[in-house]
């Protein structure tokens, strides 16, 4: 079996003479950035166990008060972090980026924060239709 690897070359090519990038230092950040994009996710799921944990016979919470827990926002800070930091790279030191790169990396981050919320709110009112039944 005979592969053709010859596309992974065409586009290193392109990103070191067009957009002035390292597709290593890129993989590289990516691979860094790993454990601590999955240490958040921990750190946000303890500290929405321990937000519905403490709150659980309060009627009254909203879904946003989770954003005043220490605990969680330093989990939501650190998994977010990771998650951008490869494309800061790209941002920060490339050139000529086309611009459907801006709108998908827009977009992209779009969808995520909104996709985020629905997920968070739905873990924090779960606690409360379970508590109903």
């Amino acid at each position: 079996m005979n592969i053709d690897l010859n596309f992974i070359k065409t586009y290193n090519d392109l990103a070191v003479n067009t957009y002035h990038v390292d597709p290593k230092i890129f993989v590289t950040l990516i691979l860094i950035s790993i454990p601590f994009y999955w240490y958040g996710w921990f750190k946000l799921g303890r500290g929405v166990l321990e937000f519905r944990s403490k709150h659980k016979n309060n009627d009254n919470m909203r879904v946003s008060d989770i954003f005043v827990d220490k605990k969680f926002t330093v989990g939501l800070t650190v998994n977010r972090v990771a998650w951008v930091f490869p494309y800061f790279y790209v941002i920060f030191w490339g050139q000529n980026v086309p611009m459907w790169f801006w709108v998908v990396f827009l977009g992209w981050i779009t969808f995520s924060a909104y996709s985020f919320w629905y997920k968070i709110k739905k873990m924090v009112r779960k606690e409360k239709v379970i508590d109903e039944k």
